[in-house]
């Protein structure tokens, strides 16, 4: 039996290589920080790894701008109007209004309105106005921790290719 479906896409073994390896970085530092459940950074770090330096700082600056905007957003709607299905409903639809509204804001503006979904649906079972602003921030604070530990192994890959590279004469 032929498996001709199945041929390695280009790169597929570097991809491999920095998420296990950012993961185990991300998962573990985190913990011992006192982060018990780091799986925001994880997810973070696999949206943001890319081998290119380039594409991987665009991913990096994607993936914090649409953060902030759920985040603020969700925040916001938390202050104004409390947990609850309309106020998340309001804060969705603010979100998605400044990524549309907004120039040169990231293709991948879903992720900024799924921030708000997924903070907004934890602040519903919360216990109080500072726990749900507390969950917030960290989970800010994760996405940035995932996506740094992306950015940063992308460009230690490129400065590994460039010392293995041939020289030149």
């Amino acid at each position: 039996m032929e498996f001709q479906f199945i041929s390695p896409k280009k790169n597929a073994l570097v991809y491999l290589v920095k998420i296990l390896t950012g993961a185990l970085i991300t998962w573990y530092g985190l913990r011992a920080l006192g982060l018990q459940e780091p799986y925001w950074a994880m997810i973070s770090l696999i949206i943001v790894t890319e081998p290119d330096i380039n594409l991987a700082k665009a991913s990096f600056k994607a993936r914090l701008i649409n953060t902030l905007n759920g985040c603020v957003v969700a925040c916001l709607a938390l202050v104004l109007f409390g947990p609850g299905f309309l106020s998340l409903l309001i804060a969705l639809a603010v979100s998605v209004l400044v990524a549309m509204l907004l120039q040169n804001y990231p293709a991948n503006w879903r992720l900024g309105p799924a921030t708000v979904v997924i903070l907004m649906s934890a602040a519903i079972g919360g216990k109080g106005l500072h726990q749900e602003l507390e969950y917030a921030l960290l989970r800010v604070g994760e996405v940035i921790a995932g996506s740094t530990v992306a950015l940063l192994q992308s460009l230690a890959y490129g400065f590994v290719l460039k010392r293995l590279a041939p020289v030149k004469s």
